[in-house]
């Protein structure tokens, strides 16, 4: 038999959990594989904690489980997941946020064929995002953009959004998420460098999930503080685990290559009155600044608001 673990974390999304829930407990998956869902609480929320005990689940292969993490932060949250997934002894443990849902039942069984399949260490698909009412396309457009990826492709930079890691890569990561990114994001970025520079494989498979798009994002301001956060995460991820004089020739060559992008997108955008791609311009100059603002120390704590419901 395999057992799967699935980590939701979750923090005051109550609608949204219950949504994915709904998609996890009709998951079909082969005769020899169990699945527990652990989701972990990182508000100790009485609506979040009612939502998960009043699922109802008729596959007897499913188990849905409710814990909490007191201390706030994603990476605290993530991490009593891997103790969960130690505490079961299984063999797989599978990430999907709370503002997502399975797009097919067959998204479990698809990530461990894919596992199977390839023999890598990481198996990760896309995400397909939608937006709530009155979301402009631009934005939903702009937030993942296209998919580069091709069933069986090697994949380098991944992400706990839609992602299985074998029980070898817990055993050599544990534990897997770093404090230093608690409130910042990019701790899964830092995951996944990690993981690169232990050898560790991971391949792009085809089971996407979906993902809603709040509202709350779809601003100039916001894509902005991402890109801002998302170079700051960067650099600070590569300084954490290279040497000092590579990891700084990096990000300034990232930096580089942001500010020269940024300029195209923005021309283009500003030329042809595309929205999403002076957007996107200006994304790539906010993230290039933040990939330099990172070598100073700067952080940017992105999960002190949330966004969704």
């Amino acid at each position: 038999m395999q057992h799967v673990v699935v980590g939701v974390i979750t923090c005051r999304r109550p609608a949204w959990l219950s949504r994915l829930l709904d998609s996890l407990i009709l998951q079909e998956v082969n005769s020899n594989v169990n699945v527990t869902i652990f989701v972990v609480d990182n508000a100790l929320d009485e609506e979040t904690k009612s939502v998960v005990l009043n699922k109802t689940i008729k596959n007897k292969q499913i188990a849905l489980h409710y814990d909490t993490e007191p201390k706030a932060g994603i990476v605290f949250a993530r991490n009593k997941c891997v103790a969960l997934f130690q505490e079961a002894d299984a063999d797989f443990l599978l990430f999907i946020d709370d503002d997502e849902w399975t797009k097919d039942t067959d998204w479990i069984q698809r990530l461990l064929d894919a596992k199977s399949k390839y023999g890598a260490d990481i198996v990760t698909s896309r995400v397909i995002s939608t937006g709530e009412n009155d979301v402009p396309s631009w934005a939903i457009d702009l937030i993942y953009g296209d998919n580069p990826y091709s069933e069986g492709d090697e994949v380098k930079a991944f992400y706990t959004n839609n992602l299985l890691l074998s029980k070898n890569v817990i055993e050599k990561t544990s534990p897997c998420f770093d404090a230093r990114f608690a409130m910042t994001g990019a701790s899964d970025y830092h995951f996944a460098l990690r993981c690169n520079h232990l050898g560790l494989s991971c391949v792009y498979t085809e089971a996407p999930v979906i993902e809603e798009f709040p509202k709350s994002r779809a601003t100039v301001k916001w894509f902005c503080r991402r890109g801002f956060r998302s170079g700051v995460g960067y650099t600070r991820s590569h300084l954490f685990e290279e040497q000092l004089f590579k990891a700084v020739s990096r990000v300034c060559l990232m930096s580089g290559v942001r500010v020269a992008r940024g300029i195209v997108s923005v021309l283009v955008g500003v030329f042809t009155l595309n929205k999403r791609k002076l957007v996107d311009g200006l994304f790539r100059f906010c993230a290039a600044a933040g990939t330099i603002a990172g070598l100073f120390g700067v952080k940017h704590e992105e999960y002190k608001v949330i966004h969704g419901k």
